[in-house]
């Protein structure tokens, strides 16, 4: 192997490292996501069940059970935050998908730099580098957004039976 050759792979390891990070915060984050959207459609069954009177018809909520009118007011006031972090959660999805796809660019542009001597993309390569990870950092932010949310949700559901 020539030194160029080891001085590319060298400098590929830390965007490596850094993809193999945005590939699981990814997966995992996708798995959440999936919870979340399955969470708000059994919900929303739940709701229109509950709304639904045995002869097909929605029926007035004032001839509801009080233990009816109690879980619908629960899942109106839940199903918003859920909503609200389905969608925190579809951005912080796609926010680590482009770093990756930013950091398989660097490495790429780091293989070109090295391979021809390029300033110029080494310098985008760099750019690549650092834009990979602050998209990835917003990305965590967006779950970290997501995640005081449902600890929110989870909250006002206990304490709302607790009150009971």
């Amino acid at each position: 192997m020539t030194q160029t050759a080891i001085s590319a792979i060298q400098a590929m390891v830390a965007p490596a490292v850094l993809i193999t990070t945005s590939a699981i915060l990814a997966g995992g984050l996708s798995s959440i996501y999936g919870s979340v959207n399955d969470r708000m459609r059994s919900m929303t069954a739940e709701r229109l069940d509950l709304r639904t009177s045995t002869n097909g018809t929605f029926g007035d909520l004032g001839d509801s059970l009080p233990r009816t009118r109690e879980r619908i007011a629960e899942i109106d006031t839940q199903l918003p935050w859920l909503l609200r972090r389905h969608r925190l959660l579809g951005h912080a999805v796609l926010l680590c998908y482009a770093a990756a796809l930013g950091l398989v660019l660097s490495v790429i542009s780091i293989a070109i730099a090295v391979g021809t001597h390029s300033v110029g993309v080494g310098v985008a390569a760099v750019i690549l580098v650092l834009g990979g990870v602050v998209t990835l950092l917003i990305g965590l932010g967006f779950a970290a957004r997501a995640t005081i949310i449902s600890r929110d949700a989870i909250d006002y559901e206990v304490q709302r039976v607790l009150s009971l």
